[in-house]
């Protein structure tokens, strides 16, 4: 399926630290292809916003405050507003017992930090190509 970069698509960003959120909201920006680029900052916040709004990419780390990005997995049921294969893992430590985890959820794509923008741009556009929204 071919990445249409004129669909205006929504981002939901992941992670307790305010640094990284704002590298890849800066990484979003260059894409070009992202009308909302929403950020939640623990995985509370995030439970909110995953319910109220779909999102065609969604930016998850794995260890934050008041819940982590393994019980945010944990909560993508069948009939869920927002789907695991949105999903970009995006953390600074993977061990292999985490990574099990996450792909027993269902989630098959990660980007280890630090990274550079042009790894991350390859990941996110394999997601987006394959859950193109209707325009």
């Amino acid at each position: 399926m071919a990445f249409d970069k004129k669909i205006q698509r929504d981002v939901l960003i992941i992670d307790d630290d305010r640094g990284i959120c704002e590298i890849l909201t800066e990484y979003c920006h260059n894409l070009g292809c992202f009308k909302n680029i929403v950020l939640a900052y623990d995985g509370i916040t995030a439970t909110q916003k995953l319910r109220n709004q779909k999102f065609s990419l969604i930016l998850l780390d794995m260890n934050m405050p008041k819940k982590s990005g393994l019980d945010l997995l944990g909560e993508f049921e069948p009939g869920h507003l927002n789907t695991k294969s949105s999903v970009l893992i995006v953390s600074g430590t993977l061990e292999k017992e985490i990574i099990s985890k996450v792909l027993e959820k269902g989630v098959k794509t990660f980007l280890v930090k630090p990274f550079d923008e042009a790894i991350f741009q390859e990941r996110v556009l394999k997601i987006l190509a394959n859950h193109t929204p209707k325009s």
